[in-house]
This record gives structure tokens, C-alpha cells and sequence, in this order.
């Protein structure tokens, strides 16, 4: 007897619309589709994605979503990425590859036969463009299972077409940047709940780009760890010196958030003002626990005059020192 079970696919979701958009396409066409996202621990979305929130959107087009932490597997990736990095610190080529990959492999186990990505030709300069999008087909052995609902039709028809699991005919030709086709299409599938334009990975975001980079150039190979890149969305991060490192909270909910990354730095408080929460990395000597002290009692603001006394603490040891504010225009010349 025929089975009459649907055929399943897999799509990568991410929070956007174009991902919404293409798994909707597929699901319109009779196959059971399956979101999955990828999320790194220090991503700004990563709490959502974690908790399943920002996919309410996929579920209310009845499209549920399992969402995997890849960050410990794709670090390796992402501090040497193959195909280098984007104009801040996102390889996004890599990263692309590293999640296609991942999906094809979780296929069989998850029962599915192709895969769905909201990829569209021409979006994205370093990721999308015809040229780059080609080379990944080329590098994936499995390309032929790769869907591109909403640029299908500006590539060869895959697997999926052939054997007439999806119309090729219901698929798209969207280009370039323009958001246009999509808001129309978005308003054609019924697809009424997702986030405008703008936002995405924080691998793109400047500021983090050029902490990233400067943690990098400054540690040993291998010495990075996730963590780490979490640490670089909290505080002002200074460095004073290659092997010195930083992190001054900028308010009380900064000052917080800092308090889940103390475990193994140095750790600065000021004892007689409110002040900020500093953590250090890389602390050699008194010299560096004396500069350290004094960022802190400049961060304190107005509140500091004259010598405070800062309290600090590392690994079991600790003390206490008299510091007068270090001058504004040296640390703000170290801030990145």
C-alpha cells in the first residue's frame, strides 16, 4: 500500500522575513515542513532564539522550529574562516556552509528529504551575491537538495523539482535588495507577524567587529573562547596594553551583566562611591592592578575626588588601593 505521509523539509529559519517566506512557499505546496535554527551564545538574539520566542511567528503559520546552540562547534570556524570575513568579523560564507552542512546531516535522522533557505540572490554583498552562491553550490555535495524558494528560478532546477515534490512553476525569481516583492508576497501567503528590515547578526555590527578583532590579535591561538565573545556585547573595553584588557560597566544593568563573566579575571569595585563594575584580563603586576584602579575611580565620575579607595580581588587574592582618577582623553584613546 502507497504511503500517504507527507514529504518533509527541512528550513532553515533564522527571525527574518525571507526564511518565513520560503518555508511558507514550500508548506503551501504540501510538504511538511520543519524549521530549524542555528544560534551562537553570544549573539544579541541568542536568549530569544534559545527560548524559542522570536519563532512564534513560524509557528503561527503552522511551521514548528527546533533550535540548536552551535557556538562551542563554530568557533574554530569563525576565528579562521576559510573564506576570510566580511567587512566587520562575520564570515559569513563559512558560516552559511557550516549551517547547510549541519542541516544535510540532521536529515535523515529527522526524517526529511531537501532542504529550504530564505536565501535571495543579490541581498547580501558577501553571501549572496550570484558569484558566492554558485561556489557553495559547487562545494556541497548535496546542493541538488538545496531550495531556494524565493531565487529558485535564477538557478537549475533541484532534486525536489524534478521528482515533482514541488512545483517549480509556484517559485520565485526575487533579486537585489529591494524589500518590495517580499512585503507583497508576505500580504499574498498571509504571513502577517514578523520583524522589519534591519537588525540581524551581531558579527556585522561594527563595534563588535572591532572588539572581536582586537581580542584576536591579542590572544594566543586557541585561547578564545565563547564566553569571551559574550563578554564583548557588555561594558566599555579598553586596552591599555596588547596584554591588558578591560571591561568597564556603564550602568547599573551593565554592571549585572558583567557579574555573570567575574569567574577568572581580576575584578575592580570602588569602596567609598558609587561607581562601575570593572573586570581584567591579562593582569601582570602591580603596575597594571594601580592603572586598572585608576580607570575605575575615572568611570566614577564627578562622585570621585581625590584618591579613592578601590577594592579588588583575583583567584583568592585581594586588596585594597588608593587611586585618583586616570585621565579621560588616554582612556577613551584606548576604548574600542
Amino acid at each position: 500500500m502507497m504511503s500517504t505521509q507527507p514529504i518533509r523539509a527541512l528550513a532553515l529559519m533564522s527571525f527574518g522575513l525571507d526564511s518565513l517566506l520560503a518555508a511558507k512557499m514550500i508548506k503551501d505546496q504540501g510538504i511538511d515542513v520543519h524549521g530549524i535554527t542555528f544560534f551562537y551564545r553570544f549573539d544579541n538574539l541568542a536568549k530569544k532564539k534559545a527560548s524559542g520566542e522570536i519563532f512564534k511567528n513560524a509557528e503561527l503559520l503552522g511551521i514548528p522550529v527546533t533550535v540548536i546552540d552551535i557556538s562551542d562547534d563554530f568557533l574554530p570556524i569563525l576565528l579562521d574562516p576559510p573564506h576570510g570575513y566580511g567587512t566587520n568579523f562575520n564570515p559569513c560564507i563559512d558560516c552559511h556552509l557550516y549551517m547547510f552542512t549541519r542541516a544535510n546531516a540532521m536529515m535523515e535522522e529527522m526524517g526529511a528529504k531537501f532542504l529550504i533557505t530564505g536565501e535571495v540572490i543579490g541581498q547580501r554583498p558577501m553571501s549572496q551575491n550570484s558569484q558566492t552562491m554558485a561556489h557553495m553550490n559547487k562545494v556541497m555535495e548535496f546542493s541538488d537538495i538545496l531550495v531556494r524558494p524565493l531565487s529558485a528560478l535564477h538557478f537549475p532546477e533541484t532534486l525536489p523539482e524534478r521528482e515533482g515534490w514541488i512545483d517549480r512553476a509556484e517559485l520565485l525569481d526575487i533579486s537585489g535588495r529591494s524589500r518590495k516583492r517580499q512585503f507583497e508576497l508576505a500580504e499574498k501567503l498571509g504571513v502577517t507577524q514578523f520583524p522589519g528590515p534591519g537588525g540581524g547578526c551581531i558579527l556585522t555590527v561594527p563595534q563588535f567587529g572591532d572588539r572581536a578583532k582586537k581580542l584576536k590579535a591579542n590572544r594566543l591561538p586557541g585561547a578564545i573562547t565563547v564566553e569571551d565573545l559574550e563578554l564583548l556585547r557588555y561594558g566599555r573595553h579598553l586596552w591599555p596594553y596588547d596584554h591588558l584588557h578591560v571591561i568597564v560597566g556603564r550602568d547599573a544593568d551593565d554592571n549585572d551583566m558583567l557579574e555573570q563573566f567575574v569567574k577568572g579575571r581580576t575584578v575592580f569595585e570602588p569602596l567609598d562611591v558609587g561607581g562601575p563594575l570593572v573586570l581584567a584580563e591579562g593582569v601582570r603586576n602591580e603596575d597594571d592592578i594601580k592603572l586598572i584602579a585608576e580607570i575605575t575611580a575615572r568611570y566614577c565620575g564627578k562622585k570621585a575626588q581625590g584618591e579613592i579607595r578601590i577594592e579588588w580581588k583575583d583567584a583568592g587574592k585581594a586588596g585594597i588601593i588608593y587611586a585618583k582618577a586616570y585621565d579621560i582623553k588616554k582612556c577613551e584613546n584606548w576604548r574600542i
